[in-house]
């Protein structure tokens, strides 16, 4: 039998590893996920076919019209609140698991984004960004002038 070298500790939340997951990325990349207020921190995946850049971020239980999407200086901002559920007077929380609060995430778009062909749309609590793709610049054939400008 194989005895570790770790020392034994009470078991970890999920949310408590992606926590600390988000907070060891943030320190080596510097772009990690980022929440305000506690810790709302929207899971994304971000895809890549020939024609653009998609992103899929799963926000159940937040109304669309609280989400802001920006594009700035290549990256995609996506910002919005999930509002606390009031509870009627009386009613006692014995345990509550889901996250609430703002959250603002950012992701830094590639070169070939365009920025001016972004579509958002919300379905079944996922937010789906697109982003087309700006055609590569195409070589042209620059004709030269004979004969004209400076002759000496």
């Amino acid at each position: 039998m194989t005895v570790y070298p770790f020392p034994m500790s009470a078991p970890v939340s999920p949310a408590g590893v992606r926590r600390e997951m988000d907070r060891l990325v943030q320190e080596v990349f510097g772009n990690a996920p980022s929440s305000r207020n506690g810790g709302l921190t929207p899971p994304a995946d971000a895809l890549e076919d020939s024609s653009g850049f998609t992103l899929e971020m799963e926000i159940p239980g937040i109304d669309p019209r609280a989400v802001e999407l920006l594009a700035e200086d290549g990256v995609l901002i996506a910002r919005g609140e999930k509002a606390s559920d009031r509870l009627e007077e009386g009613t006692r929380v014995l345990f509550g698991e889901r996250a609430r609060g703002s959250f603002e995430r950012r992701f830094r778009l590639p070169k070939s984004a365009d920025l001016s062909a972004i579509e958002a749309r919300y379905a079944h609590g996922v937010l789906t960004v697109r982003v087309a793709k700006v055609a590569p610049a195409q070589p042209r054939r620059v004709q030269i002038a004979i004969g004209q400008g400076n002759e000496q």
